[in-house]
């Protein structure tokens, strides 16, 4: 009988070396890959499996909750949690492992190592010459990721293999490239004279990106700036408006149905299906990129207020469903909320700063999406120092966030749980999660 084959092993990662491994498993005794942090293992057949035999025969030390999934010959592991720091063991049982009882005739065997994700800031070097996207990490020395007169925008990529970064000349016009984080190495996706790129987001799948796209006009200037998708060879593929109207800080969907982006034509935001090309007006955004559930269901955005009375008036923020069922607005006078983030389907939270003779600095506010009831409350910067920029950790444990005091940046990890701050090493603005 013909011995079942495994092609390979394909990891892909959220956090940590994030390289593609691929391991022949006829080989178990392969070299060991770098450090990662795993988002999903996939296990691809060079023929029909049982699908009962493969899941009976998988396993994971130490054991591993999580969910199993199937794209055709390929087995795709989903862990529930983000995987802690440390090393962890993928075994295949041998056996007949075939639809039609082709036997898999030796164990395989797979060890990889989790460590902790870094975090990636925006720098001013020395003398304001340039910007740097530089990488910090414990117990290593920070590395510049990317340089240029300035820096406009960057993402990580969903696998956390590549950062899209939108880097301007001297001139100020933005161009893209494509960095990888393994080693730094970069490629460039669009730059054209005639074109200026601004702000920049991955599509969920990492096959796509939106970015903000202003072109050269005839007579000179630019025209509006329109959200575009582009494929990952630097195609346009179509603008996110429909009617090419002007749009801008697009936003995924985490099930990648649906994009969020403001239209600044007529002051709204605006929410697309990509399948059908509906579009949902969910209110008037003040600035910024809008926030989505976990579920794809509850929308958060910097929103105006309702009402402009009182001498302070709230500049809010407001947590809008798609089926309408919820609809709140945070925020009271005096205090502008930014920044929204979901720390699960049911908590989002916010930056708060209070102005006038009772400012107080920046708080991080967790608050209850279903009634506005404020769950928590975390001071993370006092006076006149001001947080204007934190990324949450996948899973929801930390955040790392930069208190700017005058021209000096502080970047600080926070761990929700246990209320550590530990001070990075070097500090920047717009602090991310890096792989």
């Amino acid at each position: 009988m013909t011995a079942i084959v495994l092609g390979v092993l394909a990891a892909v990662f959220l956090l940590g070396d994030q390289r593609r491994v691929q391991v022949v498993l006829a080989q178990p005794d392969a070299a060991v890959p770098a450090p990662v942090t795993l988002r999903e293992i996939t296990l691809t057949f060079d023929r029909e499996p049982s699908r009962e035999a493969v899941e009976a025969a998988l396993s994971f030390e130490p054991p591993l909750e999580g969910a199993i999934r199937w794209r055709g010959r390929t087995l795709v592991f989903l862990p529930a949690a983000v995987l802690e720091p440390g090393q962890y063991t993928v075994r295949l049982a041998p056996g007949s492992l075939g639809r039609a009882g082709e036997p898999l005739r030796e164990p395989f065997e797979h060890r990889f190592t989790v460590r902790e994700p870094g975090v990636a800031v925006i720098q001013v070097a020395p003398g304001r010459a340039e910007e740097r996207l530089v990488e910090l990490r414990g117990g290593q020395e920070p590395r510049i990721l990317a340089r240029a007169p300035r820096i406009i925008d960057y993402a990580v990529s969903p696998d956390g293999a590549q950062v899209a970064v939108v880097a301007a000349d001297a001139d100020g016009r933005g161009s893209l490239a494509l960095v990888q984080v393994s080693d730094g190495a970069g490629r460039s996706l669009v730059f054209d004279p005639a074109i200026n790129i601004g702000g920049v987001a991955w599509s969920p799948d990492g096959a796509t990106l939106a970015v903000v796209r202003r072109d050269e006009l005839p007579g000179g200037g630019e025209g509006v700036p329109r959200a575009w998708l582009v494929r990952l060879s630097g195609e346009f593929v179509t603008t996110l408006d429909p009617e090419g109207l002007p749009s801008l800080y697009p936003g995924w969907s985490p099930d990648g149905q649906h994009l969020a982006y403001v239209s600044p034509s007529d002051a709204r935001l605006i929410v697309v299906n990509l399948a059908t090309g509906e579009r949902r007006d969910l209110g008037q955004p003040r600035g910024g990129a809008a926030a989505w559930s976990p579920d794809s269901r509850i929308v958060a955005f910097e929103s105006v207020p309702r009402s402009a009375s009182g001498a302070l008036p709230p500049q809010p923020v407001r947590v809008v469903s798609l089926d309408g069922a919820i609809d709140l607005t945070l925020g009271r006078e005096g205090e502008i909320r930014s920044a929204p983030r979901f720390l699960d389907a049911e908590t989002v939270a916010t930056l708060r700063r209070v102005i006038g003779p009772q400012r107080t600095g920046t708080d991080l506010l967790l608050e209850s999406v279903r009634d506005g009831r404020q769950l928590r409350a975390i001071a993370l910067a006092a006076g006149t120092d001001l947080v204007l920029h934190w990324d949450l950790a996948p899973g929801g444990r930390a955040i790392v966030y930069t208190v700017q005091t005058a021209q000096q940046f502080t970047t600080i990890v926070l761990d929700l749980e246990t209320g550590q701050r530990t001070p990075l090493p070097a500090g920047g603005d717009v602090p991310r999660w890096l792989p």
